[in-house]
């Protein structure tokens, strides 16, 4: 019979919540960490949720909280890691996740002295907290220095890929469309077998209504890489086909749902650039809102 752990490393959430409640708390609190990390959120949350309820703990809370801000639950987030860090004053690893979630609530004061506490500790080096730290200060105003957070990212690690995608976009707010489309272009062919640098470059042109959409979406083998890949590509063209044009299409629509129902774990991506560009052409942000929820497990 398989351990709890190789319930986990397998991906089998029903397995272990049918079998953690008998086993020792460490071993429990190790495969809830297991099925964070591997974007089982449902799971998780009730895996971390019994672990407090038989005593606290800042890092099942920790926990806990990661799990509803990845599930957009931001104002349930914030509660959960508020009481971590309170519980745990010496902890900064995770402080720039806390930081994201309270920026999301618009809290930005607060985020911005989270991500200074991040990135000055634990988290100084860390890819992702540097480039959310970068995307934080533009959406602050701060344009300058989020060029130069984002330059600095992608210096110490060119094969960043979102720290590209968000610098590309922001690029492109400023009038550099030709410098964006060129960064994510020269990511996507460095490394080819990169499925998240195929992705940006297929979101920009997407977003910006490109002719080289059609052609790039067609160099791409759908049949090749992880499960989720397929998904996502299918998912950017009912946006453009279908979305954006605002003429739905129900059985198209049903067979991306029945394939992304049966995607063993989440899809993470920011979509916050094309639900504005939805909104914003009047589509049906319901609708597409429904299809990133339906991403989440």
């Amino acid at each position: 019979m398989p351990t709890l752990m190789q319930l986990a490393e397998a991906k089998d959430a029903e397995g272990v919540l049918a079998r953690f409640r008998d086993r020792p708390r460490e071993e429990v609190m190790a495969v809830a960490d297991r099925l964070r990390e591997d974007d089982i959120y449902h799971a998780a949350i009730e895996v971390y949720q019994w672990l407090l309820d038989g005593g606290e703990s800042p890092d099942a809370r920790f926990g806990l909280g990661q799990c509803y801000g990845k599930l957009y639950d931001f104002d349930t987030a914030a509660a959960h890691l508020e009481r971590a860090f309170a519980d745990d004053p010496g902890r900064s690893a995770g402080a720039s996740y806390y930081a994201y979630v309270l920026e999301r609530l618009g809290r930005m004061d607060e985020a911005d002295r989270w991500y200074r506490y991040a990135l000055g500790g634990a988290e100084s080096d860390d890819p992702w907290a540097r480039s959310h730290h970068a995307w934080f200060l533009e959406k602050w105003g701060r344009v300058e220095d989020a060029c130069r957070a984002y330059e600095d990212v992608l210096a110490r690690q060119p094969g960043y890929t979102w720290a590209s995608k968000r610098y590309a976009m922001l690029l492109h707010r400023l009038g550099r469309p030709e410098r964006a489309r060129d960064l994510l272009r020269a990511t996507a062919e460095r490394t080819p077998g990169n499925r998240f640098a195929a992705l940006n470059y297929l979101e920009y042109l997407l977003l910006t209504e490109h002719d080289g959409y059609v052609a790039f979406r067609a160099s791409l083998d759908a049949t090749e890489g992880p499960a989720w890949y397929p998904v996502m590509l299918a998912m950017y063209d009912y946006y453009r086909e279908h979305l954006l044009p605002g003429r739905p299409d129900r059985a198209r629509l049903a067979a991306w749902e029945a394939a992304a129902d049966a995607l063993p774990d989440s899809v993470h991506r920011d979509f916050d650039d094309l639900t504005a560009l939805l909104a914003d052409r009047g589509g049906d942000v319901d609708a597409w809102r429904a299809q990133v929820r339906r991403l989440l497990k």
